[in-house]
């Protein structure tokens, strides 16, 4: 029970290491990630929070990854609820340096990108269960024949251009992190010598099932 403590405690670490890049990202102020150019694309279009646009957002890609047949496990439930959250709550404290001069905004770009692939790399790495943007990109890796980077690289690019049309913010900052942070996350990966074509995520079923049998013994 203990580790499956630790567990979660890896994951909750995980996910609040992806909502600081993000936000990282954001004020280094030269473009926003794919994934965020939709949500403020979406925040500019129905005035809602990039919190609140990314609830909105993972919603849908839930749905479409349960068409994939992508196990939704608690993972996934706490990211879908939590990093919208942790993003807001970021914003809130106004704790992360802006960019101003241009080599503070290259510098601010590299490590909200590396901070963002990190976290990614972290909570995916429990079983848990993918983060709805991250569920969609294993599922579709695992389908096909191609890396993990091609398929988020493939993604992004679709998202950014629903972003775009929108009225999200592209710049220097989208390009490089699209092409990226999956390579990043997959070499977080091979460091740590791990497949993610092997990785096994529980769903919510079988979560339940696997933690009712601890508790009982």
């Amino acid at each position: 029970m203990k580790q499956e403590i630790l567990k979660y405690l890896k994951l909750m670490l995980g996910l609040l290491l992806c909502a600081l890049g993000v936000v990282t990202i954001l004020n280094s102020n030269l473009g926003l990630s794919p994934w965020d150019v939709l949500n403020q694309g979406l925040n500019r279009t129905i005035g809602i929070t990039l919190g609140e646009a990314n609830l909105l957002v993972g919603a849908f890609v839930v749905l479409f990854s349960i068409f994939l047949k992508q196990p939704i496990g608690s993972g996934t439930v706490i990211n879908f609820l939590l990093v919208g959250v942790f993003i807001d709550m970021y914003i809130y404290l106004d704790i992360i340096p802006k960019g101003d001069i241009l080599l503070k905004k290259i510098l601010i770009l590299i490590i909200g990108i590396l901070i963002f692939s990190y976290g990614c790399y972290v909570y995916i790495s429990t079983g848990l269960g993918c983060g709805p943007r991250d569920g969609l990109m294993v599922i579709l890796t695992k389908k096909s024949s191609h890396p993990l980077w091609k398929i988020k690289t493939c993604i992004e690019i679709v998202v950014l251009g629903l972003g775009y049309i929108l009225g999200g913010t592209i710049g220097v900052g989208t390009v490089v992190s699209s092409l990226c942070v999956g390579p990043l996350i997959q070499y977080f990966f091979k460091l740590n010598s791990q497949d993610i074509k092997k990785l096994e995520h529980r769903s919510l079923i079988s979560e339940f099932k696997f933690l009712k049998g601890k508790v009982l013994k």
